[in-house]
């Protein structure tokens, strides 16, 4: 897996994801949106389970949605204004976009791993 760095932006525009209803999170509606090809990023906390893990990359593998693996589950849930979240789904491509342009952009600040290379 490409471990990178992600600086805080990217948690920014997370939040502003949020706001705009461009995203889901919760474990269920995640795979439904995965499931119903609505996913467009899916981001999982770095203090997830093994299993949670393993079965959103599959996931993700299987439909073909790029997957980050970033920091823990309360920077998540502090950018959308939750306690903390350990899966999020992105549904918009434009955000997607915004998001994955600042990943490259930012390699500097908190650990990330996609699973575009093992």
């Amino acid at each position: 897996m490409k471990v990178t760095r992600i600086a805080g932006k990217f948690f920014s525009l997370l939040g502003l994801c949020q706001k705009a209803g461009k995203l889901v999170s919760g474990s269920m509606l995640c795979e439904k949106a995965i499931r119903n090809k609505k996913a467009q990023l899916v981001i999982v906390a770095g203090d997830a389970s093994e299993d949670t893990k393993k079965k959103f990359k599959r996931l993700s593998c299987n439909y073909d949605v790029p997957l980050l693996i970033t920091s823990d589950k309360e920077q998540l849930g502090h950018s959308l204004g939750k306690v903390s979240r350990t899966i999020i789904v992105v549904t918009d491509k434009g955000f997607k976009d915004m998001l994955l342009v600042n990943l490259e952009q930012n390699k500097s600040d908190t650990g990330v791993i996609t699973n575009g290379e093992n």
